[in-house]
């Protein structure tokens, strides 16, 4: 009999926490109808690649807050300085401001950190989901399904320990039992401090059956309805390029039921203080799911906050696109450092702007005395004497400029359609990029094609200078035939490019760069102008720059810097202060390079004068002791 009535103690105990652990106040329905629900349509997350630690690819997986509880490396800390070490659910339960959890490491400096910590508290563990059914009281008759997903690190643009985002369901049915057999009507995505919002009939949603599929940034972890490059310059779509590309890897998360007040297991639910380590700025650690407006008003929330599409860039972004993207990342990252050690940045920055001061100091810009080309000049003088000339003579460089704007276009058209989506029902590459191996190989082709005819174009401006340096007349279309008959210049001219290119993308032989660029600056004007083959081509540049290397290196690579960053730069900036079209701030681009490439290759042609003069000059002999 005792056995009995304890047996049915228990059943009721059991019934009773799990009453609790779901949010039957949000519905009619009994528990396991919203449990059904829930799986019914609990999102497939498709996640980035990581084919190896700490590289590119999303090193975590959303998980149970539990991964980060419990942990010995772990600590809560609170007002006055009060900490909790390896904090558990019970210790989170109602501490609110000044409250927040520290995580091993800093999270303005993360290097490999988080990625090696996350491995090892998670190893083993499936990817997990909180599951919540709810309504909005301002808006009756519509069940919300909400999921949302705990990420151990933020590694985007902004760094924070700690994020939460979620997705969520809308169906239109009185209650949770009708939803089962109703079809949902909508959906909204979290992405940064706004969403973005879809009918469950539209085209950009990717299912696997009643099952949406979330793309997750790649470090920021917003979600998207599909695998593109996203473009963001606002609060509510994140400032740069959020990337959810191909390949991608298929997560089936377990869900877990979330309730709407906290109960046993779920304490953290009336934590109202913050999940990461208190930082400046944005990397602030964020506050968990009950301080967010769609807690409460989870349709409201949807529709005020949520826009119907987030702007996708193509596979190939263009000069613009592309440095819109590389110029947001690195002045994020350098804001980031800034804010870690404020001192070391601010040391930088006053050492190279004191050299830059000195620099422009001890060197004149303008002489305008001498109309010669072929002669010395300081550097200031080479890098005005270039844009000087173009300015006076734009008609003489209409071939060069030509090849650039043809070149880069044609290369640009050609890599978006070898590149083009050819979409297919796997989930993890949706566009077909990934499987599209001779469309890569070919597009990878078609950039090594452009090098040539970019080459060319420099080589033809040299030919120009030159005839213009000898006051003898020349047509652009006679210096490029010239240069397809002696081809010496331009194929110098790609081999110092890629050898010093390659040897840079390594930080431990970027010094065997820099020395090799410092005695190679001139090699294409003196293989061009001395009709050598490409060794003696380089020798004769090493001779020229011997005893000043480091100011040719220096001139050579702000001409270098002109010609192929500059222009990306001024796209990206009218990219970012207009709202044209890509390929409109693309073509900004492409015609600043057309200009630059002549000008920097007309710098690199008076550099040549400037020491070939030098070295011609018969050096003073030393006066006699005495006098």
């Amino acid at each position: 009999m005792r056995r009995w009535v304890a047996a049915l103690l228990v059943g009721l105990l059991s019934l009773l926490l799990l009453s609790l652990a779901v949010p039957v106040s949000a519905s009619d329905g009994p528990p396991d109808a919203a449990a059904q629900l829930l799986q019914k349509y609990a999102p497939v997350v498709v996640v980035r690649t990581q084919a190896s630690p700490c590289s590119v690819g999303e090193p975590y997986l959303p998980t149970v807050v539990q991964s980060v509880l419990g942990q010995p490396d772990v600590v809560l800390h609170g007002p006055g300085g009060v900490t909790v070490a390896a904090p558990k659910a019970t210790d989170l339960a109602g501490k609110g401001d000044g409250w927040y959890l520290d995580l091993p490491g800093n999270p303005l400096s993360p290097g490999c950190d988080y990625d090696a910590w996350f491995a090892k508290v998670a190893s083993g563990k499936p990817a997990i989901v909180y599951g919540r059914v709810t309504t909005d009281p301002d808006h009756p008759g519509t069940v919300v399904l909400q999921y949302w997903f705990f990420w151990v690190f933020n590694d985007w643009n902004d760094k924070h320990e700690g994020d939460w985002e979620m997705v969520q369901v809308l169906i239109d049915a009185p209650s949770v039992e009708q939803a089962l057999t109703t079809t949902p009507t909508s959906l909204a995505f979290a992405q940064h401090e706004g969403s973005e919002t879809a009918l469950w009939t539209d085209e950009k949603v990717r299912r696997d059956g009643d099952h949406v599929a979330v793309y997750p940034g790649e470090g920021s972890h917003a979600a998207y309805y599909t695998q593109a490059q996203w473009f963001g310059k606002s609060a509510a779509a994140g400032f740069g390029c959020d990337n959810t590309t191909a390949p991608g890897t298929v997560l089936h998360p377990q869900v877990v039921l979330l309730p709407d007040t906290p109960t046993a297991g779920f304490e953290w639910l009336s934590f109202t203080g913050r999940w990461g380590e208190k930082a400046p700025s944005f990397n602030n650690g964020p506050t968990g799911p009950n301080t967010k407006t769609q807690w409460a008003h989870p349709v409201t929330w949807q529709l005020e906050q949520g826009r119907p599409s987030a702007v996708d860039l193509p596979p190939i972004g263009g000069p613009a696109v592309s440095g819109f993207c590389s110029l947001t990342e690195s002045g994020s990252l350098l804001f980031v450092q800034f804010l870690d050690s404020p001192a070391t940045v601010v040391g930088v920055v006053v050492v190279l702007l004191v050299m830059l001061v000195l620099v422009v100091a001890r060197t004149d810009f303008f002489d305008n005395d001498d109309p010669e080309l072929d002669r010395t000049r300081k550097a200031g003088q080479v890098a005005v004497g270039a844009l000087d000339l173009m300015r006076k003579r734009p008609g003489a460089f209409w071939v060069p400029g030509l090849l650039v704007v043809v070149a880069v276009s044609l290369n640009l058209a050609l890599d978006q359609w070898l590149l083009r989506s050819r979409p297919g029902e796997d989930l993890g590459d949706v566009n077909g990029i990934g499987s599209n191996l001779l469309g890569v190989g070919l597009a990878l082709l078609a950039s090594f094609v452009l090098l040539p005819v970019i080459a060319m174009a420099m080589a033809t401006t040299v030919e120009i200078v030159d005839a213009l340096a000898r006051h003898a007349e020349i047509d652009a279309r006679t210096a490029f035939r010239r240069v397809l008959v002696h081809p010496g210049g331009w194929v110098v001219a790609i081999s110092v490019y890629i050898v010093v290119t390659l040897l840079a993308s390594s930080w431990w032989l970027l010094p065997v760069a820099l020395w090799l660029m410092s005695r190679w600056t001139v090699a294409m004007p003196a293989t061009e102008l001395e009709d050598q083959g490409a060794r003696a081509g380089l020798r004769r540049s090493g001779e020229l720059t011997k005893g000043r290397r480091i100011r040719s290196m220096l001139l050579g690579g702000f001409l270098v810097w002109l010609a192929f960053s500059l222009p990306s730069g001024v796209g990206a900036v009218v990219l970012l202060l207009t709202g044209w079209p890509f390929w409109v701030t693309n073509l900004v681009s492409i015609v600043v390079a057309a200009v630059l490439v002549p000008a920097a290759s007309i710098g690199l042609t008076l550099l040549y004068y400037d020491l070939r003069q030098r070295r011609a000059q018969p050096q003073e002999a030393p006066a006699p002791v005495g006098t």
